[in-house]
């Protein structure tokens, strides 16, 4: 069963982001470990504010919690930092040394209209680094930086007796890894890690949007002694050759002549659940719109959207001489005569 993170900030559900930081705030200052409180409790609070502040991760809370990647709670093992949330409001951190993180993977994914409208699941191919099996990431035998004392930086101090400031740098002798490989690893060749192809499932969110980007927590690139970094996966819609889309509703534009417009007509629609055939009445006014409802795509609520026939009228590249007759003998009559 999801958390209900709302209760967790005790908020409404349709608080607004400054009333969310707010919430957290005054939270923090009661539950934080440094401040006497729990640090479970702290984690949960995070773990709300983490979703509820930013907008794409609420939507999808708020649509029941989904998970693309499978599983149960899709922000599960996806929390944020709870340092770094409370050096935001509080300034500082509790740790002054921050935790390596490997590098993040931003991939592209290219689904089809039909993969959002049936909610399809698709594999992923990509490649990330992962730490050498021979080694477990450290490159081989090494000694200490002596440059930076195996820091990983240098500080340099500048300014007089009244004013200083301190810049730190990226020791250029290690590359900031703090240590020199003196032996390198024979499996690894000393970089730490490997190349290797993993493939991940996506659920393809009903009501997705195209562009919509997705952060899969520990897909990324690992590192020694660090945390793994993320895959970020942005989605977009591929062009339909039959369809456009606004919103949650599908645009579909048939071609039809003006007099399917005056004397009437069916349309066949292939739709992805089977042709649909809607009737055009007889004089029907030029620029109308016709709607089958639930045949859209799902809003973030959950409710389909509708299917919405827009005809554009296909004029004549040319008229030959007993078209022409025709026509100017019913512009004769009084139901083809514009009244003034």
């Amino acid at each position: 069963m999801n958390k209900d993170y709302y209760k967790t900030l005790n908020i409404n559900r349709d608080s607004s982001q400054d009333d969310i930081k707010k919430a957290f705030r005054k939270l923090s200052k009661q539950h934080h470990p440094d401040k006497g409180g729990d640090e479970a409790t702290f984690k949960e609070m995070s773990e709300a504010y983490d979703t509820l502040s930013n907008p794409e991760k609420r939507r999808q809370y708020d649509r029941g919690g989904q998970n693309p990647f499978g599983g149960g709670n899709p922000f599960a093992n996806s929390g944020p930092d709870v340092e770094d949330l409370f050096g935001q409001f509080f300034g500082g951190q509790r740790n002054q040394r921050r935790v390596k993180k490997g590098k993040s993977l931003n991939i592209p994914l290219r689904v089809d209209l039909e993969d959002v409208y049936f909610s399809r699941l698709k594999k992923l191919k990509y490649n990330k680094s992962v730490k050498c099996a021979s080694c477990g990431g450290v490159g081989g035998e090494s000694w200490r930086c002596t440059t930076c004392n195996g820091t990983g930086h240098i500080e340099r101090v500048t300014g007089n007796a009244f004013f200083r400031q301190v810049q730190r740098q990226q020791c250029s002798t290690c590359n900031g890894e703090g240590k020199i490989i003196t032996k390198p690893c024979n499996y690894c060749r000393g970089t730490g890690g490997k190349t290797e192809e993993r493939t991940i499932e996506f659920r393809v969110p009903p009501d997705l949007q195209s562009g919509q980007s997705f952060v899969y927590k520990g897909g990324g690139n690992e590192i020694h002694a660090g945390q793994t970094g993320d895959l970020l996966i942005e989605v977009v819609i591929n062009r339909h050759e039959n369809f456009g889309i606004i919103g949650s509703d599908l645009i579909y534009e048939p071609k039809i002549s003006i007099l399917d417009m005056v004397l009437g007509c069916k349309i066949k629609i292939p739709h992805f659940e089977g042709s649909i055939v809607v009737d055009i009445p007889e004089r029907s006014e030029i620029g109308r719109n016709f709607n089958v409802n639930k045949k859209g795509l799902r809003n973030p609520r959950g409710q389909k959207g509708s299917l919405l026939i827009k005809p554009q009228i296909l004029m004549p590249k040319d008229i030959n001489d007993d078209e022409r007759r025709m026509l100017e003998s019913l512009s004769v009559g009084d139901n083809f005569k514009i009244k003034k």
